[in-house]
């Protein structure tokens, strides 16, 4: 099997999905060596992967991830990115808060940083929050309070395997660029999801429409940004029941004051956790705020709870203001914890 799928992607020949979700399923059960794995990243990173190749992959690595039990009515949300580009600090991940807050069920996958100082994991740890949930214990958080984080390398045994290899090779795959944000083990239909190139802004759109996505913006900041920019003009696909808008923002369409990258760039996980922490109860106004803000106005639209970004911003205001936001991330502090502890 292995053979004849190199065979054809080194002749240049697009892989059918039944292909793409043997060999998935054989990285899974441990049937195919890392020289084999990074053989096959190497001759599909030079073919170039079609976008139906792209779908295919997601499609089977959703089907060979660890998937989460959760018993509630409504959709579920995610806000993590794509990484890369220009690194600031955990926007989505204090994002995610607001729009618990907000009361939109959120499933927020994430992992540890790979290429910045601070990723969605490593600043939930500085906040104090557990992240070594299994998928019983992360659905019964969302069950309960409305928010779980879903540590990706928990639920992901496929990308435990396909990672090692890319990272001895020095390269950057689909599989973490692309597919990664897109295949969310709660298999959450809603999401606020950053992209760091512009060229994969129709891709990712693409693949995520042909999973089921049934209402999801996909950003890009015009800056290098995977997050509605502060800095300039952010391009945002807006996938909502299977037709795709496209258009474009600017801080100042709505009163906020384009800034700096250095205003809002990463730190250190506890200096990501203190920017967090002071945006939240608000001691800490400016930029660092007006990026959650604006981020967080795109999150309340995709879950249904604003109209557009103008009325998005005033609800994000307010559940900032209001403390709503700090009391649902010490909420979700105590709770990681709690749940931890039960079977």
């Amino acid at each position: 099997m292995y053979k004849e799928i190199l065979t054809k992607i080194t002749n240049h020949q697009e892989l059918t999905q039944d292909e793409v979700s043997a060999l998935i399923a054989a990285i899974n059960d441990g049937s195919v060596s890392d020289i084999q794995i990074s053989g096959f990243q190497v001759a599909l990173l030079m073919k170039g992967a079609t976008l139906a190749e792209i779908a295919y992959i997601a499609k089977a690595m959703r089907d060979n991830c660890v998937p989460l039990p959760v018993k509630i009515d409504e959709e579920m949300m995610d806000t993590c990115g794509t990484g890369g580009g220009l690194s600031t600090f955990n926007i989505s991940t204090a994002t995610a808060l607001v729009a618990a807050a907000a009361g939109i069920p959120i499933a927020k996958h994430g992992s540890r940083s790979i290429a910045s100082l601070s990723g969605s994991a490593d600043v939930l740890e500085a906040l104090g929050i557990q992240i070594n949930l299994t998928p019983a214990q992360a659905g019964r958080l969302i069950e309960q309070i409305g928010i779980a984080f879903l540590y990706a390398p928990l639920f992901h045994p496929v990308m435990g395997k396909v990672l090692p290899p890319e990272q001895e090779l020095g390269i950057k795959t689909i599989f973490y660029s692309i597919i990664g944000p897109l295949i969310n083990p709660a298999f959450a239909p809603r999401h606020l999801l950053g992209v760091y190139k512009p060229d994969l802004l129709d891709t990712v759109t693409y693949v995520a429409k042909e999973l089921g996505y049934t209402n999801a913006m996909f950003v890009h900041g015009l800056d290098g940004l995977d997050e509605i920019s502060m800095l300039g003009p952010t391009r945002i696909n807006h996938l909502k029941d299977g037709q795709v808008t496209s258009f474009e923002i600017t801080p100042e369409e709505f009163g906020l004051d384009r800034c700096q990258l250095d205003d809002i760039k990463t730190g250190t996980p506890d200096a990501n956790a203190e920017t967090i922490t002071g945006v939240l109860s608000s001691t800490i106004h400016g930029p660092r705020r007006d990026a959650i803000l604006l981020n967080s106005a795109g999150a309340l639209v995709v879950g249904g709870k604003a109209e557009g970004f103008s009325d998005g911003l005033r609800l994000a205001e307010q559940l900032i203001d209001s403390g709503a936001a700090l009391d649902k991330m010490a909420q979700l502090r105590e709770m990681s914890h709690r749940v931890s502890e039960e079977p």
